[in-house]
């Protein structure tokens, strides 16, 4: 049977971390069909036959670390995905996803849909996947289950927890996993899931073992606490007998700069134990997150607003002024990021407590009783340490972004540029620049979170893979995102498939929507 397409003269990359090969790439329906030699007439093997002479062929990559979510159904959500490559979306990191949605969450789901702009109409994952299949996918998606998810739907004290609280959590895990979750995340950083013991995390831990996920986590401290907190992770792994994916691995704040090559040193001891264990990165020194991460976690025990009268109190103040100095947070390098707050957008804080005549601290705090949910981009990473964590073995390439404030009715403010560059990024700061082979670059982004994920049809040029593909100009792959002006698509991306289906041609993004749910199993 003749091929839809057959793709030659391109170095191929099968995603397994070898050199390319030179071989021709077929693909009928859904499935590449062929890859071998050239064939002597090639436009009789296919209806159509690209020639790509100096291109390099890979599998569609995969992030891991997605948090579009919501943002899947309004329009063009995935396509600064797309020029970067990405046919495979995970999202449901950090704790957070957009289901199942407990009877206490209702009201917050409601509230959302109308600040961002879209339909809210269901509860469980299930009834999730298929309003965004309904709707359409650019590209393929999967998802954690996140626990603050889940505690924000069952439990109404976030400090006194109840056993029948957790076993609420885990029956609502256990049915979302069983519709199809990859695992269960958690970011012990942000609150409510900051507020949970070891032991908790533990038995959610359990449910994805018996159900074949896996145990995703931003960890509980990226900071001072850093080594902790990794340890933390590894036990939950131990006792729970189940994969673990660290997220996003970072050391914040120059004091913690150089802890990374310790960490890894852990990392590599505990699978040698044998745990599975691994980490995302994403190719920046700078973060980006709500600005109320960076004081005290109890201020958040009753919600933002809570949050909000603890730092109207002249004690709550005093203690969150102290607590941002006495951790040795760079003002200068926290820059705001949206139009929230007149005249802050890409001004840092420590300039704008010159421009008050304040302390940075108590600008800050100024900053989140102005706008609670303000955002920050914080340049506080190493590029040492960054470049460690990338050259670790095991390290997945991720973006940790979302796409709903980019592309939304209503705006949030401005994405990090990792939202448009993460992967465009990576490929052109390490292998093209000759510091990683290209084929070991193309397996962070291809097979090795393919595998972790359980996922063996994608991330992988073989015959029976989904035709999910990438076609890439060396000469041209360059990321134009910047953190003054982040929504620029990345170029050298020639062309993207989906299924088959080509999603991005000539720098244009096809109208189909061929992406697929993708279900533990």
């Amino acid at each position: 049977m003749k091929l839809d397409f057959l793709i030659t003269d391109a170095e191929v990359y099968d995603g397994f971390g070898g050199d390319a090969a030179s071989v021709a790439v077929g693909v009928r329906g859904d499935r590449i069909a062929f890859v071998g030699e050239k064939p002597t007439a090639p436009e009789t093997a296919a209806d159509r036959v690209i020639e790509a002479p100096g291109r390099l062929l890979c599998p569609g990559f995969i992030d891991t670390h997605a948090s579009t979510g919501l943002g899947y159904m309004l329009p063009n959500a995935g396509d600064n995905k797309l020029f970067q490559g990405v046919t495979t979306e995970i999202s449901g990191n950090c704790g957070t996803s957009s289901a199942p949605i407990g009877p206490l969450l209702e009201g917050t789901m409601h509230k959302l849909a109308e600040e961002i702009g879209f339909t809210f109409s269901w509860l469980g994952l299930g009834e999730w996947f298929g309003q965004v299949e309904h709707y359409g996918l650019p590209f393929n998606v999967g998802t954690y289950i996140g626990h603050s998810t889940l505690r924000a739907g069952r439990v109404r004290d976030h400090q006194q927890v109840a056993d029948g609280d957790i076993d609420l959590m885990v029956s609502d895990l256990d049915r979302a996993l069983q519709e199809g979750a990859l695992g269960v995340s958690t970011g012990l950083v942000y609150a409510p899931g900051s507020f949970a013991t070891t032991e908790e995390i533990v038995r959610l831990a359990h449910a994805a073992k018996r159900n074949g996920g896996i145990y995703v986590s931003h960890v509980r401290d990226e900071r001072q606490e850093l080594e902790a907190s990794i340890e933390e992770a590894i036990e939950i792994g131990r006792r729970a007998d189940v994969p673990v994916l660290i997220s996003h691995l970072k050391a914040a704040e120059r004091p913690n700069w150089g802890k990374l090559p310790r960490v890894t040193k852990r990392v590599d001891e505990a699978r040698a134990e044998g745990a599975e264990i691994l980490f995302e990165v994403y190719p920046y020194t700078a973060v980006s997150t709500k600005l109320r991460t960076f004081i005290p976690k109890k201020s958040l025990a009753r919600g933002v607003t809570g949050m909000v009268e603890w730092l109207r109190s002249e004690g709550g103040r005093a203690e969150a002024s102290r607590w941002l100095v006495d951790r040795g947070t760079d003002f200068d390098a926290m820059v705001m990021i949206g139009e929230s707050i007149p005249g802050a957008r890409n001004v840092s804080i420590g300039d704008l407590a010159t421009r008050h005549g304040k302390a940075p601290e108590q600008m800050a705090v100024d900053l989140l009783l102005a706008d609670p949910d303000a955002w920050i981009v914080y340049h506080c990473l190493s590029e040492d340490d960054l470049d460690h964590a990338v050259a670790w073995h095991q390290a997945v390439i991720c973006s940790d972004s979302w796409s709903h404030p980019v592309n939304a009715p209503n705006q949030f403010g401005d994405p990090h540029p990792r939202t448009f560059g993460a992967f465009t990024r990576f490929l052109e700061r390490w292998p093209l620049a000759g510091r990683m082979p290209m084929g070991e670059a193309i397996r962070r982004m291809t097979t090795l979170p393919a595998d972790t994920l359980r996922l063996p049809q994608i991330g992988r040029i073989q015959v029976g893979a989904m035709a999910d593909l990438v076609l890439l100009d060396p000469d041209r792959v360059r990321e134009k995102a910047t953190y003054e002006e982040p929504r620029q698509y990345s170029e050298g991306t020639d062309g993207v498939w989906v299924s088959g289906v080509r999603m991005l041609e000539d720098g244009a993004v096809g109208d189909a929507m061929p992406g697929r749910v993708i279900r533990r199993g």
